[in-house]
Parts: C-alpha cells; structure tokens; sequence
C-alpha cells in the first residue's frame, strides 16, 4: 500500500507534531479517509522526507507525529531548465506537471512575439502561485523530496539580455542537429531548454538564442505542439544521460 505524501516545508525532528493545512486535512480526511495512526510521509521540498503518523484531531483538522527522518535523493544527475514560453489553458499546467515529474531542475514562463496569451501583473502573480502548486503536488506524486521553483514570467528579450554563453537547446524542427549528434559534454553543465509557443518562435528569437549559445536542435522531422515539446525532449535527455 502507498504511503500519502505531503509537502510541509519546515525544520524536522523526531517527536515533533506538525498541524496539516486546511486542504491537507480535507485531503487526507475527506479525499483519502485516512484513519487515525495511518502512516504519511512528509517532505520539505529541499531534499529531507520524514515517516510519521497521522493524528486526527477533528473532523476537519489533523497533525502528523515525526518518527523518522531521512535525506534520500530522487533527483535527476541532469541540471535541466526549461524556458517555456507560456500556453493557452491548461496546457502550460500540463506541461509543469509532466516536466516535473520527468525532473526538471527549474522552469522558467516567458512571453515571446508569438504568444498570445495576455495576463495583467494580478493574473500573473496568481498564475504563478498555481504552477508553483502544480510543481508540489507533481513532487507529492513523483516521489521528489526537492519542488523545483517555477520563476516568475519575463519578456522572453529581457531575460536573453540577461544571459551568457548558455548550454542549451532551442527545438526547431528544421535544424540540422538532434540530440544523437550533439556532444555528451553537453551534460556536464545545467541544459537550458528554450520552448517556443503555440505559434512558435519566430526567426529572430532563435537567432538571438544561438547567438547566446543555444544551439538549434529538431525531434524527429515532426513539429511538436508547445506541451508536447518540453516533455518530449526531457524524457529523451533522461534517457541519453539521466537515469531512465
């Protein structure tokens, strides 16, 4: 049987008493219907997991006793970043999630030319909040004990002006490379992944992207839709030099 896990960032020790979140305790009581003593696991999203026991306190509120603490890893030996351009719906929601899961390091929203996805800075701080929620509850699910940070979205020009000779990738299904012909040097250092929108990037912005040290690399002689892109080659960067 699976052990619940939660993420409850705090300092852990052993015989501490640590009180769930409103929806935590609506989730393990009322989603799961955990009864009392059940065994949940804990994690700190910084690398820490703790084994404890779950207390019921009411009918709407629960603490968990700590009885072990561990420090297992369960990340990627790869450092990868994904610079994503931001989707329409529930599309950028999936991709978070499936490039969690697969053990993507951080992830970076932008808006490039052909984006079209319009958010005031309210919607936006509020977009945020829930991709970040999206990465704790894909960690919850993967086994992650480390929640890769979802960083606040930028002007795909203003967050390039900020870099310098990147080790990355930037998807064209045009290019000449893909991911057989590129050096295994290239996993040696954080990979920067640059996914472009539903339109795509225009020619311009990959040219400012090589220019910064992407180099242009295709899957397949197929163009992969934006959600589909980042996960894609994630898993295909696994298996080359992660752990699949």
């Amino acid at each position: 049987m699976r052990i619940p896990r939660l993420y409850c960032p705090a300092d852990y020790q052993v015989g501490q008493t640590l009180s769930l979140s409103k929806e935590q305790a609506h989730y393990t009581l009322t989603v799961l219907r955990l009864k009392d003593l059940r065994p949940i696991e804990l994690f700190d999203g910084k690398g820490l997991q703790a084994q404890g026991k779950l207390q019921i306190t009411s009918r709407r509120s629960a603490q968990v006793m700590i009885e072990s603490i561990d420090s297992i890893d369960h990340e990627s030996p790869l450092t990868t970043r994904l610079i994503q351009a931001i989707s329409k719906g529930d599309r950028m929601d999936y991709t978070i999630q499936k490039c969690v899961e697969l053990g993507v390091s951080e992830i970076q929203p932008i808006f490039t030319e052909h984006c079209d996805v319009k958010l005031s800075d309210d919607k936006l701080e509020k977009k945020q909040r829930q991709w970040q929620d999206i990465a704790i509850n894909a960690c919850e699910q993967s086994n992650r004990n480390v929640v890769p940070h979802v960083l606040p979205a930028k002007n795909y020009r203003a967050w390039l002006s900020q870099q310098s000779n990147i080790n990355g990738l930037v998807l064209n299904p045009y290019a000449e490379n893909t991911l057989k012909t590129l050096p295994n040097e290239l996993a040696q250092k954080p990979i920067y992944l640059l996914i472009g929108p539903e339109g795509g990037l225009s020619d311009a912005e990959v040219e400012l992207a090589v220019a910064k040290g992407f180099t242009e690399t295709r899957m397949g002689r197929r163009i992969l839709r934006t959600e589909t892109a980042g996960v894609t080659v994630l898993s295909a960067l696994q298996t080359l030099w992660g752990d699949f």
